[in-house]
């Protein structure tokens, strides 16, 4: 009975350590799986809001029932190069200015962005050491100057040092474990084997 229940607990214990093994491998794929689930569109005409409301009014409900959907196809393509072609001519102007004074202010030798935020303009106002907030940021930072498992393997042997340590302390003590054998069947057994020897 007892081995019939260490080999369950050995089952039990590689099925727990398959599955923690592949646990991100698992979330990240169910994450996905309803990401993908809820985030994809039901057909390939994505109207965003509040252009979804002329998709709605003005496409599906007087064109979708009796147009072919070759025809209903390009109609949205149409639709979605009037709707969406302003906004992306002047996200294209904008980004092509902004490229522009970025280039001339790098063949200057300046930084790329010359304008002055509001939070850097009060930068020098904060005190961040005199609030603490430094010392809280130093305890919290990382350390990126070592790899973890080379600070894990510190910590490994700065306690295998200590167990070396205490192990020599109790070894020098008079009677270490003595006490502990006396009364069981090792310590018994120690008698016997010390006194067949002498016998002989």
């Amino acid at each position: 009975m007892v081995i019939l229940l260490n080999i369950l607990i050995a089952l039990y214990n590689s099925a727990y350590e398959d599955i923690t093994e592949n646990a991100i491998d698992e979330y990240m794929a169910l994450f996905s799986q309803k990401t993908m689930q809820f985030v994809r569109a039901p057909d390939e005409n994505v109207f965003i809001a509040p252009f979804n409301l002329i998709e709605m009014f003005f496409l599906i409900l007087p064109f979708e029932w009796w147009m072919a959907d070759e025809t209903y196809d390009k109609l949205n393509d149409y639709v979605m190069f009037v709707i969406y072609s302003p906004l992306l001519f002047l996200t294209a102007f904008i980004e092509t200015r902004e490229a522009r004074h970025v280039k001339d202010n790098r063949r200057r030798g300046e930084e790329d962005e010359d304008t002055t935020h509001e939070w850097e303009q009060v930068l020098h106002e904060c005190d961040f050491e005199a609030d603490g907030w430094d010392k809280k940021v130093q305890t919290c930072k990382p350390n990126v100057e070592f790899d973890t498992a080379v600070l894990e393997v510190k910590k490994l042997q700065e306690q295998v040092a200590e167990m070396k340590d205490l192990l020599k302390a109790l070894s020098e003590s008079k009677n270490w474990g003595g006490d502990t054998l006396e009364g069981s069947k090792f310590g018994k057994m120690g008698e016997s084997s010390e006194g067949g020897g002498r016998d002989e």
